[in-house]
C-alpha cells in the first residue's frame, strides 16, 4: 500500500523559473513545445505543474500509453484503482505517481483539457514476430503521433531525453534519430526545452543513479536560451522519486 501513500500525500510545489517568459513568444507561434526529462527525478512533476500552469498549457502529450488513462481518471476522483495500472510504469516512465498525480490535480483544476498519449508503439507489437522491432520504428510513431495532434491548444509534450536529441547521435553502429529530429523535419520551428540537472539522484528500473555534478548549471532554477527555438531548463537539485521498492 506504500505507492498509495505516496500518491496520496503528494502535491507539486510552486517554484520560480527565472526567464520563462522568454519561452512565451516561440510557444505562441508553434502552440506546441516538446520538454525532455530524464525519468525518476521527483522535481519533473514540479516543472511540468508549473511549465502548465505558467504558459497557460491546456493539453499534454506524454510518452505513455493509452491504457493508463483510466488509472489517472482514478486518481482525479480520488478512487486510486491500482488494479487498473502496471505498477512497474512508476519507476520506468514519464509517468511516475508524482507526475500522475500533478497531471490528476491540473485536470481538477480544469488548466488542463485534453491528454494525448503519445506511445503507442508497444500497444501493437506483434508478440510472435520473428525479428524484433528496431528502436528507431518507436521513434517513427512517437513523432507520426505528435505531428497528428492539432494545434487548437497549447500544447506541452513531454518525453525522456532520449527521444528529444536535437541531433543525430550514433550509437555503436547504429544512427538514433530521435522523435524530436523526426518532428522538425516536417515542423522545423518545433521550440524545445530540455531539463538539465546541478546534482542529484534519481531512480529507474530498480536503481538508484548519481547524477554527476554539473557546476555551471544555475543554483536556481533557470530558463536558458540556446537558440532561437532551443531552451535549457536548469534544476538545480534532484532528488529520486519514491516507490514500493524502496524505504
Amino acid at each position: 500500500m506504500k505507492n498509495h501513500r505516496i500518491i496520496t500525500t503528494f502535491l507539486p510545489k510552486q517554484i520560480d523559473i527565472r526567464n520563462l517568459d522568454i519561452v512565451l513568444p516561440v510557444l505562441q507561434k508553434s502552440n506546441l513545445i516538446v520538454h525532455g526529462e530524464i525519468h525518476g527525478i521527483k522535481e519533473n512533476a514540479d516543472i511540468v505543474y508549473n511549465l502548465v500552469k505558467k504558459l497557460d498549457i491546456q493539453r499534454l502529450a506524454i510518452e505513455a500509453s493509452p491504457t493508463v488513462l483510466n488509472f489517472i481518471n482514478s486518481v482525479k476522483t480520488g478512487s486510486y484503482d491500482f488494479s487498473l495500472v502496471d505498477e512497474d510504469l512508476f519507476d520506468l516512465s514519464v509517468l511516475s505517481l508524482e507526475m500522475i498525480k500533478t497531471i490528476a490535480i491540473l485536470l481538477q483544476q480544469n488548466q488542463l483539457k485534453e491528454l494525448v498519449f503519445i506511445d503507442t508503439f508497444f500497444d501493437n507489437l506483434d508478440e510472435d514476430a520473428i525479428i524484433p522491432p528496431s528502436p528507431q520504428e518507436r521513434e517513427e510513431q512517437l513523432a507520426k503521433n505528435i505531428l497528428g495532434i492539432d494545434d487548437s491548444l497549447p500544447t506541452l509534450c513531454i518525453m525522456g531525453q532520449w527521444h528529444t536529441q536535437p541531433k543525430v547521435v550514433t550509437d555503436g553502429g547504429t544512427r538514433h534519430k530521435s522523435a524530436l529530429y523526426r518532428l522538425r523535419k516536417t515542423k522545423p520551428n518545433v521550440p524545445f526545452i530540455h531539463n538539465i540537472y546541478r546534482q542529484g539522484e534519481l531512480f529507474n528500473d530498480g536503481k538508484i543513479i548519481e547524477l554527476p555534478d554539473n557546476p555551471a548549471v544555475s543554483s536556481c532554477y533557470e530558463i536558458v536560451q540556446k537558440t532561437d527555438i532551443d531552451f535549457d531548463l536548469h534544476v538545480p537539485e534532484a532528488t529520486k522519486i519514491i516507490t514500493m521498492l524502496k524505504s
